[in-house]
């Protein structure tokens, strides 16, 4: 952990926000317990946790593509994609933007911005229509977490 002294606390939050599974929900409350205030806090994690979302979608499409290219995992991306297609159906086309940002603002395990542009990846959703319902979908969580990381520290 000495190895991290040096590194600017601001920093090391952005960083924690990008990592996936930890993501901001995991992030805001390190910088509660580093003392930042809750306004840069929440803009300091919302950023590292959205910051590489149009990246994640592009890597999530070229990795699906590599998929049906390989012997291995074609079974497997076929499966992956017949699903969300099956599943998506029953979906008005309307709405899938709203259930995007709705599945990344619930502020729960697996449900953050990495899984949001697997999603979008996988139901072909154009990167700029994808990107700004995850990224608000990241600042309602944040909002969320923010407010009860505080609530939790001041009981």
């Amino acid at each position: 952990m000495d190895s991290f002294a040096n590194i600017p606390k601001e920093l090391l939050l952005a960083l924690i926000s990008t990592t996936p599974f930890v993501e901001l929900r995991g992030a805001i409350p390190f910088g509660v317990m580093w003392g930042f205030s809750p306004y840069k806090n929440l803009l300091i994690c919302v950023v590292g946790s959205s910051l590489p979302v149009p990246f994640l979608i592009i890597f999530f499409r070229r990795l699906l593509a590599w998929f049906e290219t390989t012997r291995i995992f074609k079974k497997f991306g076929s499966y992956l994609y017949e699903r969300t297609i099956k599943k998506s159906r029953k979906i008005n086309p309307k709405y899938i933007l709203l259930g995007l940002f709705l599945f990344v603002a619930v502020p729960l395990p697996t449900t953050g911005a990495w899984t949001g542009s697997m999603i979008a990846s996988l139901l072909d959703l154009r990167l700029k229509t994808a990107a700004p319902a995850i990224m608000l979908g990241n600042l309602t969580a944040g909002l969320i977490v923010l407010f009860l990381s505080h609530q939790i520290i001041n009981v």
